[in-house]
């Protein structure tokens, strides 16, 4: 009996069929492994996802909302925003207000730097880590004694603004440009339906013409021939207009004197009432805000006599200018919708001629369309309109001008329109925001 027992043994440990129950097991602790791998891996990878996308979505929410918000408050809608996406039951404290910081960012250094105030861009770090309690849990891993995993994910946002929308004219509808007409370098021209040109412009290197699809230019077949530089300008791009949106905001903002819409050469926050259907630089005192009523007519403005400057000029009434006005350092807003809220016949000069030179610029609001029937200079000028902007010929902007309305441009002939980059610090803008890293 001994003797078959030993032999029973040495056959299992010799032959072919004990070798294979150990190479299955080998096979199924090493699947095991892989398994365990694998499914940890995964459940990580999609954990990883869900932070990044918080992140980015806190990320954005605080920098948009800093815009009218204390840091406090903005990080606390950021928060509060990806709750429904991680709720802190399950996951835990994903964010905190120490893991949000406002600061600025350089580009060409891809660089963040905190610095309490700013709104210029944020850092949003999430996080599910062991320190906070929260740390991812581990499945099969638990075999081998790893019990959970930190991980995080980290997002940057940051404010800049479109060079087309600083200085350039810039339409949701069709921009009509004629003849003759000349744009330097840097000078932005869009619509977002699309551009028409007749010929003889010409568009030095570095100007951008562009609509959403740039086989709907319209121009005459020789166009390419008969606008100089035009084919080379061309970029397929669509803009929102967003500063448009704003322009209510704006006109609540002036009329109440608060705000960081207030141009600096306002010393006064209180609103002056008039009543007049005419009203001159004499008329007014240097930092104030005025709230004018033309009693049912249109409000005249004489800036020829003398320049219109230092003031804002508030008003529901359709805005008249008279021949050769000139406004420096000022703001006329009117609610008016009329198609042509805003009118001069010829001479306007929205801003100072200065050669680029900080101040002396001038902005013209309004709810409804300008007309100018010759001669509209922009030295550091801007026009915002929601209806349709018509200027005649001989229009010169070749020291800044920003020209943005819901509606058309139709431009005539013999304008010449430049990039000055300086000198339009006091136009009205808003931020837009994309992520930096």
């Amino acid at each position: 009996m001994t003797s078959f027992m030993a032999r029973a043994l040495r056959r299992l440990v010799h032959g072919s069929d004990g070798s294979v129950t150990l190479m299955g097991l080998y096979t199924f602790v090493a699947g095991t492994m892989i398994g365990a791998f694998a499914l940890d891996y995964t459940y990580l990878e999609a954990t990883k996802t869900q932070l990044q996308v918080a992140a980015d979505q806190a990320a954005h929410a605080a920098l948009y909302n800093r815009r009218s918000m204390s840091e406090e408050d903005a990080k606390k809608v950021a928060i509060e925003l990806i709750q429904p996406l991680l709720p802190s039951g399950r996951y835990g404290r994903i964010l905190t207000t120490d893991s949000i910081e406002f600061g600025t960012f350089d580009r060409e250094s891809a660089v963040f730097t905190a610095e309490a105030g700013s709104g210029k861009a944020v850092r949003v770090k999430a996080s599910m880590t062991e320190v906070k309690d929260n740390a991812a849990p581990s499945y099969l891993f638990k075999m081998l004694g790893k019990d959970h995993f930190d991980v995080a994910a980290s997002s940057v946002f940051m404010t800049y603004m479109p060079g087309c929308l600083k200085e350039g004219i810039m339409a949701d509808g069709v921009v009509d440009l004629q003849s003759n007409n000349s744009f330097s370098n840097g000078f932005c021209i869009h619509s977002n339906s699309h551009v028409s040109i007749n010929q003889n412009n010409y568009f030095e290197p570095g100007t951008v013409v562009s609509m959403p699809n740039i086989t709907d230019l319209d121009m005459p077949r020789s166009g390419f021939e008969k606008n100089t530089g035009l084919q080379e300008a061309l970029r397929d791009q669509r803009m929102n207009l967003n500063i448009l949106n704003r322009l209510e905001g704006i006109q609540e903002s002036l009329a109440s004197g608060k705000g960081a819409r207030i141009p600096g050469y306002i010393t006064s926050a209180t609103t002056v009432p008039l009543q007049a259907s005419s009203v001159q630089q004499s008329m007014l005192t240097p930092g104030r805000i005025y709230r004018i009523d033309c009693k049912g007519q249109s409000l005249d403005i004489d800036g020829a006599t003398a320049p219109i400057q230092n003031v804002v000029i508030l008003t529901t009434c359709p805005v008249k200018f008279a021949n050769g006005s000139k406004l420096f350092d000022a703001v006329i807003l009117t609610t008016s919708t009329d198609v042509k809220s805003v009118t001069a016949p010829q001479g306007l000069q929205i801003g100072k001629n200065d050669n680029c030179a900080a101040g002396g610029g001038a902005q013209i609001i309004t709810l409804g369309g300008v007309s100018v029937a010759s001669k509209l200079s922009m030295f550091g000028g801007q026009i915002l309109a929601k209806k349709d902007v018509d200027f005649a010929a001989n229009a010169d902007g070749l020291q800044g001008a920003s020209i943005v309305t819901r509606g058309k441009i139709d431009g005539t002939s013999n304008s010449r329109m430049g990039f000055c980059l300086s000198g339009m610090e006091q136009n009205f803008e808003t931020d837009y925001y994309r992520m930096a890293q």
